[in-house]
């Protein structure tokens, strides 16, 4: 009997045991229903996520409007956005310019070239001095505003909107033509400002003309930059510079500078600059 009470007292606790097993068991399924205030909590973490994402969309769409619209500012230092800006200035300005004044320099003591020809353009170098200095006159146009500009065409671009002014400040790549170059869609400085064009410009610039030897010519412009400060209620430029510096090379060539030359690894440089 005893045994049997043993039995039966053994086999309550195994039940009981199995019994509060079971409720553990329940309790550990059922976990997942008390997660729901996480549930909630990432909801509200999705939900602030996706206004953020809402905002960075609109943040994006403003920044895509503004940067083709001259009559809003413009705070940026991406490419594309800052030539697109200056582009739809320059269409905005170019019929109704503001005036402004074209400087044409020679660099001091850069013209040379092999043997006696280096000591004869010294003596003659006035002479190309007074040349460039005719050709520096007022101005009414937009320089580079036949093309535009386009954004592989810089090294690096700008744009500070402070007061109702945007200020653009663009850095071209250089370009480098031969005796005949496009000066409006030819390369980045002419698509920005508008170069020579073919060496005849140039030299013609210096008072001299090429006879022969067009093949050994190089004009390579550096120093090439854009800067222009643009009206945010008008979205017209009211002020800039536009600036590079040309590097004229004649490989062997027969000129006229006052005098026939036979030019031999000719080298002048003339810096050209149009304010307004």
């Amino acid at each position: 009997m005893k045994k049997i009470l043993a039995v039966l007292l053994a086999l309550t606790m195994v039940f009981a045991f199995a019994a509060c097993g079971g409720k553990t068991e329940e309790n550990t399924t059922a976990a997942p229903e008390t997660e729901a205030p996480v549930s909630e909590e990432a909801t509200s973490e999705e939900a602030t996520s996706e206004e953020a994402t809402s905002e960075e969309a609109t943040s994006e769409e403003v920044t895509s409007e503004v940067t083709t619209e001259a009559t809003k500012g413009l705070n940026s230092e991406d490419a594309e956005a800052v030539v697109a800006y200056y582009n739809a200035a320059v269409k905005a300005t170019k019929d109704n310019a503001p005036k402004g004044q074209q400087t044409m320099k020679l660099i001091d003591g850069s013209l040379d070239g092999d043997g006696a020809v280096g000591a004869i353009l010294k003596i003659l170098e006035p002479a190309a001095v007074k040349a460039l200095a005719k050709n520096s006159n007022s101005t009414d146009y937009i320089p580079g505003n036949e093309t535009d500009l386009l954004a592989s065409d810089v090294k690096s671009a700008t744009a500070v909107s402070k007061d109702g002014v945007t200020t653009i400040k663009i850095k071209l790549k250089d370009q480098t033509d031969g005796s005949d170059g496009d000066p409006h869609n030819g390369g980045a400085v002419a698509r920005g400002i508008g170069t020579l064009g073919s060496i005849d410009g140039a030299l013609k610039e210096l008072g001299a003309e090429l006879t022969s030897g067009r093949n050994t010519v190089k004009l390579t412009y550096n120093d090439a930059y854009i800067t222009v400060k643009v009206n945010e209620e008008s979205g017209k430029i009211i002020g800039g510079t536009w600036h590079y510096l040309v590097n004229i090379f004649i490989g062997d060539a027969k000129a006229k500078l006052g005098i026939s030359l036979n030019l031999k690894n000719f080298k002048g440089q003339i810096d050209y600059t149009v304010a307004i």
